[in-house]
């Protein structure tokens, strides 16, 4: 997959939704490790919508300029984009159109994707804590899916800090949510799942080797 713009009736849309749905193609890209022209996507979304968005729907757009530029190498700049993100979250109390919070409450998302370039930029304990603050921001019984998603992120982050029983636990929590959800994203965090708790499984980690079994029951049905 190449990040290349859609033919999208650009003019019938308000900026606010031009500017969510070049976002969206920017995080569809960066999921599928395909970031390209993801910098210069993130960018067209922050033009479309300079001074016509509120604060909030701003501090989206700008944590999402920060992933393209994190997962394309350039920290410096994606650390900027972070705090400039951050700076429009805290700043407003505004309500936020629905197409553009479809993932949750703002500060949840933020964190998120926060968590995400931090990822890519190898700082798995700053991500971590992103990631943790994201889970609490999403109420226990809603958004199943982005919540399992996001046990996920942080198993792997504690994965990369060498506490395995501890990932194992947070992957579990995962399965939990992600049993019975038909998801493309999910699959794929259940064989980046599986990779790593093999791997610990051999080790003889408590648990890895039963929730191998069980991540494999979860992506085949």
């Amino acid at each position: 997959m190449k990040c290349t713009l859609v033919p999208i009736p650009w003019t019938s849309l308000s900026a606010s939704a031009t500017a969510s749905r070049l976002c969206a193609l920017t995080h569809q890209a960066l999921d599928l490790g395909q970031p390209g022209r993801c910098v210069d996507l993130s960018r067209a979304a922050l033009e479309r919508a300079r001074g016509k968005v509120d604060r909030h729907t701003e501090a989206l757009l700008l944590v999402t300029a920060a992933r393209a530029h994190g997962a394309s190498g350039n920290g410096a700049d994606a650390a900027k984009l972070i705090l400039a993100a951050e700076d429009a979250m805290f700043s407003s109390a505004d309500t936020i159109p629905t197409y553009a919070a479809a993932a949750g409450p703002v500060a949840a998302t933020v964190a998120s994707h926060i968590g995400r370039t931090l990822t890519e930029m190898k700082d798995h304990g700053a991500a971590e804590r992103h990631y943790r603050a994201a889970l609490r921001n999403r109420t226990p019984g809603t958004y199943h899916r982005v919540r399992g998603l996001t046990l996920a992120n942080i198993a792997k982050t504690v994965a990369a800090q060498h506490r395995p029983e501890e990932a194992v636990g947070l992957w579990s929590q995962s399965t939990d949510l992600m049993e019975g959800v038909a998801s493309d994203r999910n699959r794929r965090e259940l064989d980046t799942m599986r990779s790593t708790l093999t791997v610990y499984a051999r080790r003889g980690v408590p648990g890895a080797a039963e929730l191998v079994q069980r991540a494999a029951q979860i992506s085949a049905d």
